[in-house]
């Protein structure tokens, strides 16, 4: 009986060790992205919720991307100086070194066949998407014990000439993409930009095939 228990609870973790992924168009069209040939991008971090997407009995909602980073560098800080100002650093430049371009190249990969090309600092498209990302969870590996992260991001369509007029917008939760296994069944994405550049990876990979279903005649 108790074995039987065991099962089940390990089999409801395994379950729930993923969040469902989830995304879906909360308001407006796509189909005026339909044949356009060149679009803009832009990204957005300026409000970020640091937390645990995956635990069914998280009551802990997150905490700010301020206090996160604060944390985290005072605590590599203490166990070797500098550490945690190196780590702030990483933080934000894996933005443009790692997530950006990992998502553009898989957005612009599915979308190759519809002739449309999405770049940024486009000052001739007529419409911009705009990447928000408003929810992380960094996950972990420490070699025996790893979790994959998570991210949740809001993608506005806007006018370029006026990014007030938002024309669509898509949601997207728990985003990941589990690593592969590179050698003796571990995979090394120690750090946590490699995760996360995981998710973005995914994330152009989900949108891209989106974007082509709404936006076909």
């Amino acid at each position: 009986m108790k074995k039987s228990i065991n099962l089940i609870l390990l089999s409801f973790f395994m379950v729930f060790s993923h969040t469902l992924f989830a995304q879906k168009l909360s308001s407006g069209s796509l189909e005026p992205l339909a044949g356009q040939k060149s679009v803009n991008i832009q990204f957005d971090y300026s409000k970020i919720t640091i937390g645990d997407a995956a635990s069914p009995f998280a009551t802990n909602k997150g905490i700010s991307e301020e206090e996160y980073v604060a944390n985290k560098v005072s605590d590599l800080n203490s166990k070797k100086p500098g550490d945690g100002d190196r780590w702030a650093k990483a933080w934000v430049d894996d933005r443009t070194l790692l997530f950006q371009p990992s998502f553009l190249k898989a957005l612009n990969d599915k979308l190759e066949k519809s002739g449309m090309v999405v770049s940024e600092n486009n000052s001739e498209a007529k419409y911009t998407i705009i990447v928000k990302t408003v929810f992380i969870d960094a996950g972990y590996n420490v070699g025996v014990s790893k979790k994959d992260a998570h991210i949740n991001l809001i993608i506005d369509i806007a006018e370029s000439s006026d990014p007030s007029k938002i024309i669509a917008s898509v949601e997207m939760k728990n985003v990941y993409k589990k690593m592969q296994a590179s050698y003796n069944g571990m995979t090394f994405d120690f750090a946590v930009g490699q995760r996360l550049q995981a998710c973005y990876d995914q994330a152009g990979i989900s949108f891209g095939k989106f974007l082509v279903k709404n936006t076909s005649k």
